[in-house]
């Protein structure tokens, strides 16, 4: 459900439901709250699922697989070759130019 929220405080936010609503209204507040939290949780169904549409649609898959399908190791050594060997062509050209 909610994080940090136990048993504890759902008892004590129920408590508090009962007092300030009152047990003849509960019934109707539960309900209200009930419809209000479907139709959120349907907004959230429709919106993931026209996420993933426009991701599938724009080839977002293949790039997440091909990322995913790359070795970590890899990409750090080329990044580090990459690095390295930046520094080596910018020592050997400062050398030329003294």
């Amino acid at each position: 459900m909610l994080p940090g929220i136990g048993g504890v405080e759902y008892l004590l936010i129920a408590a508090l439901i009962i007092i300030f609503v009152g047990p003849k209204d509960l019934p109707v507040v539960l309900r209200g709250i009930g419809k209000w939290w479907g139709k959120i949780r349907n907004f959230a169904t429709d919106f993931k699922s026209s996420i993933n549409q426009i991701a599938s649609e724009t080839g977002v898959e293949d790039i997440k697989s091909s990322v995913e399908d790359s070795d970590s190791k890899k990409f750090t050594d080329e990044m580090r070759d990459s690095i390295n060997k930046s520094i080596v062509d910018s020592e050997n050209k400062n050398n030329k130019d003294e």
